[in-house]
């Protein structure tokens, strides 16, 4: 009976030790007076809070998350911190936004708003069918600018760009940091997109605020299945093919078609370091495709010398450039995009 209540008392005082709260207070650089109303956030999750009147905050984690914390107001620069700074109560101080919204930069673009903004809208959103049920709400405060030199189309905002996602049922607050369409115009003149680049931040929150409806439920749970995120968390439980994930191996890089399936121990070597963190090693340097229960596909290249990245307890892998993406992974977009802490109890 001692014993056991041992044993209790010790995992109690572990869960305990498990959760970490992160606070801090948020000034204005230059006035020094606090901010109210500023969206604290872990980067791609629903894990965020507002700070009080005073400028300050505290936001809690149950699990460690290797997710930066990032730091948005409208008309301030946004800051993006390693949640370790946090631990000892920082003053953080925000520089105001100083860009020029009637600045005329370019003067090789002969492309309307509406041209610009439909390319936006798909290659940012996404070209799934679902893509019309989301609704970008301040369309008005996205710039664009193409460039005939470059043949690359840029889009930039001063403020978040808030997505309402109603095939996932979620608002999402997303911080552009970078947009480009690479354009290619061969001698037959017909443009085509020769890629799409971009970055930035996110935060998501529930459309329904009490019952979230079984719709949704349904919709996340048909995307989570083919995602990033479950192949991730996947791969770190030594379980893709339990999960319905296929691995085939290319003789390299280039090559288009498979060549035959292979398993996750022949192509990948997984070691968990401690409880929120699993180192995987590619044993084999060569392509390799994923196919989701026979339907999409997507593959994953090694990108670091030492062929070694590491996921942690929300399935987020990094570093983020240790690895390169295509396919289904390498096309996901805004209306497929779940947050790092979907369907973790």
């Amino acid at each position: 009976m001692n014993n056991k209540l041992v044993i209790l008392i010790a995992f109690f005082v572990h869960s305990i030790g498990f959760a970490q709260t992160y606070s801090g207070t948020v000034l204005d650089a230059k006035t020094n007076q606090p901010l109210p109303s500023v969206t604290v956030y872990f980067d791609g999750t629903t894990i965020g809070v507002i700070t009080d009147l005073d400028g300050m905050f505290n936001i809690a984690s149950k699990q460690t998350i290797n997710a930066p914390l990032v730091i948005s107001y409208i008309g301030y620069k946004t800051q993006v911190v390693a949640k370790e700074s946090l631990l000892n109560n920082p003053i953080i101080k925000l520089q105001p936004q100083t860009t020029n919204l009637d600045e005329v930069i370019v003067t090789d673009d002969d492309w309307s708003r509406e041209k610009k903004l439909r390319y936006f809208k798909r290659e940012f959103l996404g070209r799934s069918i679902y893509s019309k049920d989301c609704k970008i709400t301040n369309i008005d405060k996205i710039r664009f600018r193409y460039s005939k030199v470059d043949q690359t189309m840029y889009a930039m905002a001063d403020e978040p760009i808030i997505i309402i996602n109603k095939y996932l049922g979620y608002k999402v607050e997303y911080n552009l940091i970078d947009f480009e369409i690479i354009f290619e115009i061969p001698a037959s003149g017909f443009t085509y997109i020769n890629k799409v680049l971009y970055s930035g931040t996110s935060v998501f929150s529930e459309l329904s605020k009490k019952n979230i409806k079984k719709r949704y439920i349904k919709n996340r749970s048909f995307v989570y299945k083919t995602s990033l995120l479950y192949f991730m968390r996947s791969l770190a439980d030594n379980s893709l093919k339990e999960n319905g994930f296929r691995l085939f191996k290319c003789e390299d890089e280039k090559q288009s078609k498979p060549l035959f399936e292979t398993t996750q121990s022949e192509v990948f070597n997984t070691k968990i370091i401690d409880i929120d963190k699993t180192q995987v090693s590619f044993l084999d340097t060569k392509k390799i495709v994923v196919s989701f229960e026979n339907l999409d596909q997507a593959f994953l290249l090694p990108n670091t010398t030492d062929n070694v990245f590491y996921i942690d307890s929300f399935g987020i892998h990094y570093p983020i450039e240790s690895i390169l993406f295509g396919g289904a992974f390498g096309q996901s977009r805004i209306v497929n995009m779940l947050p790092s802490d979907y369907n973790l109890e």
